[in-house]
C-alpha cells in the first residue's frame, strides 16, 4: 500500500492535524543524546525529575492490591473525592463529586470537551503565545480557532480590551492557560477578574482553564483559580488540571 493510498483510506478531518512541533522537537533531543551529544531539552513540558519514589511505590502497592481493573467511566469515586480535596485545600474551589471527571491526562479532558461542545463555525479564543495543541484540537472538532494577542509589557496576560473585540456570536470558548506555556505567565487575580467581567457580559461563552502548570511557578507568583475569582461563573467554567506536572 502506498502512501497515497492510505492518504485516500484516511477520514477528512485527519487533514486538519498538524505534526506536533513539541514531539518532533523532544523526538529531535532523543536522537541527539543517543548519539552522545549533550542536550539540555526545552520542548516538552514535563519537569526534568523522575516520579517520586513515594508516589512510585503507592502504584506499586495499588497494583499488587489487584486495582488493575475497568474503573466508572468518569474515575474511581475515592479519586473524585481526593480531587474535591486538592480543590478545596489548593485553590478555594468547591465541587462535589458528581461535577469531577477524571481521565488519563489533561489533554484528553481538553480534546473531549471540545468534541463534545464545538461544531462547524464555532470559535474558540486562543490568547498568544498559546501551547502548540490547543487550535488543532479545536480544528479536528470543526471548529476555528480565533488567537488574540498578548504583550509582553502586560507579561503575556490578556488585556480585557482585546477580549472583548475578540468575542463574536460564534464565540464558544475561551481558552486560559495558567500559568501559560510557552510563556510563563501567571495570570493574577486581578487580571481574571477583568476576564471575567467580560464573559459576564457573554453568556454564550465558557471558559477552559487549563492550570496544569500550577505549581511550577516562581518568584514567590501567586496562582490564583478562575472559578475561585468568578464563583458566579463557575457553572460556565471547565477547571483542567492533572498530576504529570
Amino acid at each position: 500500500m502506498t502512501a497515497t493510498d492510505v492518504e485516500a483510506f484516511l477520514a477528512p478531518r485527519m487533514a486538519r492535524f498538524v505534526p506536533s512541533i513539541t514531539n518532533a522537537t523532544s523526538q529531535r533531543a532523543r536522537e541527539m543524546i543517543a548519539a552522545g551529544i549533550d542536550v539540555i531539552r526545552l520542548s516538552s513540558g514535563e519537569p526534568d525529575f523522575s516520579t517520586p519514589p513515594h508516589i512510585g511505590e503507592a502504584a506499586i502497592a495499588a497494583i499488587r492490591a489487584g486495582f488493575t481493573h475497568n474503573t466508572n467511566i468518569d474515575g474511581m469515586p475515592e479519586l473524585k473525592e481526593a480531587v474535591a480535596r486538592k480543590f478545596e485545600r489548593e485553590n478555594d474551589l468547591h465541587y462535589s463529586v458528581d461535577e469531577i471527571g477524571v481521565a488519563t491526562g489533561s489533554k484528553q479532558i481538553i480534546f473531549n470537551a471540545l468534541m463534545a461542545t464545538v461544531g462547524s463555525g464555532d470559535e474558540v479564543l486562543i490568547p498568544t503565545p498559546y501551547w502548540v495543541s490547543y487550535p488543532d484540537m479545536v480544528q479536528v472538532a470543526g471548529g476555528t480557532p480565533v488567537f488574540v494577542p498578548t504583550r509582553p509589557e502586560k507579561g503575556f496576560v490578556l488585556d480585557a480590551a482585546d477580549l472583548e473585540a475578540a468575542i463574536t456570536p460564534r464565540t464558544k470558548w475561551l481558552i486560559i492557560n495558567n500559568p501559560g506555556n510557552p510563556s510563563g505567565a501567571v495570570w493574577d487575580r486581578e487580571s481574571l477578574r477583568q476576564i471575567a467581567d467580560v464573559i459576564a457580559r457573554h453568556p454564550h461563552v465558557w471558559v477552559m482553564t487549563d492550570d496544569i502548570y500550577e505549581h511550577l511557578v516562581y518568584d514567590n507568583a501567586v496562582v490564583c483559580a478562575f472559578a475561585a475569582v468568578a464563583p458566579e461563573l463557575k457553572p460556565r467554567t471547565l477547571t483542567v488540571n492533572g498530576l504529570s506536572k
